[in-house]
């Protein structure tokens, strides 16, 4: 390509980099995203407190049979099942299955994580306690918090509400 403009085919070279960029983020949120509960026809699962609770109290009781990064077996989701069945916990939607629970941990597990990187940001602002969250009062503040979710994979996974923006 020696016959294009040097600064054409940076363009070109960069316009390519941010299509396939884009195309990686859309794999990767497809994959995220569970589509057999819509194409099936199946009810999507809600959970209430007392079975999230019940969930986690579970796996605490199993932590043993966790790995390294706290990942359970099946077997282990399938007796989270089973125990929130016997519980009779359910308020809403269909009998949680192992598939439900593993997802809702690993979504626990994902909000885990955020809120740890929240914490760990190293600028002025940034603030998180247990009992209010962020904590987000005045103008300075917002802005800290929204340039971390623009900046980070929670921005892909959770939609801020319309208040917020």
């Amino acid at each position: 390509m020696d016959w294009i403009d040097p600064h054409l085919q940076k363009v070109i070279y960069s316009s390519i980099v941010a299509v396939v960029t884009i195309c990686g983020h859309f794999t990767t949120v497809l994959m995220a995203t569970d589509t057999t509960a819509v194409n099936s026809g199946e009810a999507k699962a809600q959970w209430n407190v007392a079975e999230t609770n019940a969930l986690l109290a579970h796996l605490l009781q199993n932590i043993c049979e966790a790995g390294d990064g706290r990942n359970f077996k099946t077997s282990t989701f399938t007796s989270a099942a089973a125990t929130l069945l016997s519980a009779n916990l359910l308020t809403a939607s269909p009998p949680k299955t192992n598939r439900c629970c593993r997802n809702k941990w690993n979504s626990l597990k994902g909000i885990y994580w955020e809120i740890q990187n929240y914490r760990n940001v190293n600028v002025s602002g940034a603030h998180w306690d247990n009992v209010h969250g962020a904590g987000i009062n005045g103008e300075a503040a917002w802005e800290v918090f929204n340039n971390y979710v623009s900046s980070s994979l929670i921005a892909w996974t959770l939609p801020l509400p319309s208040d917020i923006t």
